[in-house]
């Protein structure tokens, strides 16, 4: 943006500052992957993948984040890279989780 603010629907879940390593696998095509959870809001996530990240051409993958007790609230998670950075990409998920920041937190936590 313009002005540096940033703006976001939804509050994040910032994995890094809070020193958790909660690790996701993502599918793309027939490529299963694997990738570091950085943070994650209702409505997508930041993810660093193990190089190599997936190409360019990637536009749609799913997320399975390894979480403990989620019962399935965070697996299957269809998205779209948004964003792309060396080995990082944001991803918009198609449906939005109907969770808020507290139970995100207490999830990946």
């Amino acid at each position: 943006m313009a002005n540096g603010s940033e703006r976001r629907q939804f509050g994040r879940v910032h994995l890094l500052a809070h020193g958790r390593d909660r690790t996701c696998t993502i599918v793309y095509g027939d490529t299963v992957g694997q990738a570091m959870l950085i943070d994650i809001s209702a409505g997508g996530a930041r993810i660093r993948c193990t190089p190599p990240p997936p190409g360019l051409d990637v536009t749609q993958l799913v997320l399975h984040v390894a979480v403990v007790n989620d019962a399935g609230r965070l697996q299957n998670l269809a998205g779209s890279v948004r964003w792309r950075d060396g080995t990082e990409l944001g991803v918009q998920f198609v449906n939005e989780l109907d969770l808020g920041v507290r139970a995100l937190q207490d999830l990946v936590g």
